[in-house]
């Protein structure tokens, strides 16, 4: 007995320490917290199975979760690290970009939402790869290094084998950050050198506009097609852009701190959360955010911030079960909160700081620019009161004094 005592110890002892799955609750509004892995950084929501899809930097696991179950549906390994995952909601494919570093290879692969076979892979090129879809044109885009891949699928989008056609896009210098909306058939491209998003018409592939933003735009832009909105988490801008996609116009720049790194839109209540990292891209302050900023989609007012965990990166809502997603890159954690009104945020004493920094030094640059206007216009003045005399005096002669001489009086005469 003592002998398969120790063995069921043993056993026990070891599904404790290496089991890579564990869900529990926290409490509200922390629903529950999800370990699957090392590193969770992109998030993907199927709005029809409400599963929530994870993709995790090391290694390459792809997690497909089931939060009204609380259960683990499947897990996956994929290359080394897997950079971004994205699922069309119609047909329940999972589409994930994955980078493998011995053979120098970066792979998009297609995956059955249900049980997390691959259904195709194809290579891509190297780099923090992007995804973004348009599951009404039947077309997945990659950037890249080297641009963007455009994966046209002729054939399988919904059932059978797929047949694509690849295309590659040269746009901007470093595109990295991509939205589509398929309902005004147009792409949108955040280069993260150059700091410009670029709209695309998706029939002609031609360029629409440019339109700046602020410092290093971030993979995933967030597009809500009901209203054409784009927004754009700009890291070391330190802000979130909100651009009107009906106009190509920038509503909003929202301040948010430190360095914000995912953002996701609920719909159901208009909100905007954001993830506070707090990686900046000189390395300074790494991975030291802990709160998700939450904003209001209307008034783009800054509601406060609710404390997380370590280093939330990616961040995706279910608008129907009313939940939010954060990943917790160095906590190996993903944590579900509850998308309340009551919501215990805090003031942002870090942004109200750089708010009235910033206010500070708007203040000063008008003082300053006012005390230069007033100095020209006095110089102005004391040079127009100067030269007044002498303007008089060449526009009316006067007569000659009487002790005048007569040799000054004669120069003075025209010869």
């Amino acid at each position: 007995m003592s002998r398969r005592f120790c063995v069921a110890c043993l056993f026990l002892l070891f599904a404790l320490l290496f089991s890579p799955l564990s869900v529990h609750a926290d409490g509200f509004p922390i629903i529950g917290s999800l370990h699957s892995g090392r590193s969770p950084e992109a998030l993907a929501v199927d709005a029809q199975t409400h599963l929530l899809y994870i993709a995790h930097e090391g290694p390459g696991v792809v997690v497909a979760f089931d939060p009204v179950r609380g259960t683990v549906r499947w897990r996956v390994t994929l290359g080394d690290v897997a950079t971004d995952i994205q699922v069309d909601s119609i047909t329940h494919h999972v589409f994930v970009t994955a980078t493998t570093y011995k053979q120098r290879e970066a792979s998009l692969y297609v995956l059955d939402g249900a049980t997390g076979h691959i259904l195709a892979t194809f290579r891509t090129g190297l780099g923090d790869n992007g995804i973004a879809l348009d599951a009404q044109r039947h077309i997945v885009y990659v950037s890249s290094g080297n641009g963007i891949d455009m994966f046209a699928v002729q054939a399988g989008w919904q059932h059978g084998p797929l047949q694509v056609t690849m295309t590659q896009l040269h746009i901007g210098k470093h595109p990295q950050g991509l939205g589509v909306n398929s309902r005004l058939g147009r792409l949108y491209v955040a280069d993260v050198a150059t700091s410009m998003l670029t709209v695309v018409d998706e029939t002609t592939m031609r360029t629409i506009a440019t339109v700046p933003v602020a410092k290093t735009p971030l993979q995933p832009l967030r597009v809500d097609e009901m209203n054409g909105r784009v927004y754009i988490a700009c890291a070391a801008g330190q802000e979130v852009d909100v651009l009107d996609g009906m106009k190509n116009t920038m509503l909003a720049r929202i301040p948010v701190v430190p360095y914000p790194e995912g953002i996701a839109v609920n719909t159901a209540t208009g909100r905007i959360y954001v993830t506070n990292e707090g990686d900046d891209e000189n390395g300074h302050g790494h991975d030291s955010g802990t709160t998700v900023t939450v904003i209001d989609g209307k008034s783009f007012d800054v509601l406060g911030t609710l404390r997380v965990g370590k280093a939330p990166d990616g961040v995706e809502a279910d608008p129907t079960l009313r939940r939010v997603y954060v990943a917790l890159e160095r906590s190996d954690a993903v944590v579900e909160v509850s998308d309340s009104v009551n919501l215990p945020l805090q003031a942002n004493t870090q942004l109200g700081q750089m708010l009235a920094a910033h206010d500070a030094t708007t203040l000063v640059q008008q003082a300053a620019i006012l005390t230069l206007l007033v100095m020209l216009v006095t110089i102005a003045w004391t040079t127009l009161a100067a030269l007044s005399p002498r303007w008089r005096g060449r526009g009316s002669p006067r007569t000659p004094r009487a002790d005048a001489s007569s040799r000054s009086t004669l120069r003075s005469l025209p010869r």
